[in-house]
């Protein structure tokens, strides 16, 4: 065996290492390229359903918006009307006010005509006495 045969058993040594090394390494690499895959298509899996409830959330979002939308404008009608009936109402007391007022003027007159008829019943009655008493 020369030095060309041993370093000839040498290289083809290192070339069976190297292929064997290669082999484990390609091996190793699959199986994490495998693991890859099934870690990206199980994330995929769940952000296809995160989506999906994000989507379903905002639907809800929209809707729960759109009544509160609703409510504030019926409240805005409910308010309206609230300042309508106000705005009666203090007619309605104006209405009374005047009224009262018209009773009670109507009362004085009332009270002072009462008053001038017992007068002129009174004067009267004593003209009649006065005169059936000088007629004797």
């Amino acid at each position: 065996m020369g030095a060309n045969e041993i370093f000839f058993g040498l290289i083809t040594a290192a070339i069976i290492a190297l292929v064997v090394f290669l082999i484990w390494f390609i091996m190793r690499l699959m199986d994490t390229v495998r693991a890859l895959s099934k870690f990206i298509e199980s994330s995929d899996q769940a952000l296809k359903e995160a989506i999906g409830e994000i989507s379903q959330s905002l639907r809800s979002l929209r809707t729960i918006t759109d009544d509160v939308g609703a409510v504030t404008s019926d409240l805005k009608s409910f308010s309206g009307s609230v300042r309508d009936v106000g705005h009666g109402v203090q007619g309605l007391a104006t209405s009374v006010k005047q009224l009262s007022d018209l009773v009670q003027s109507l009362g004085k007159e009332t009270i002072a005509s009462v008053c001038g008829v017992r007068a002129g019943i009174k004067t009267g009655f004593e003209v009649f006495l006065k005169s059936l008493l000088a007629a004797k």
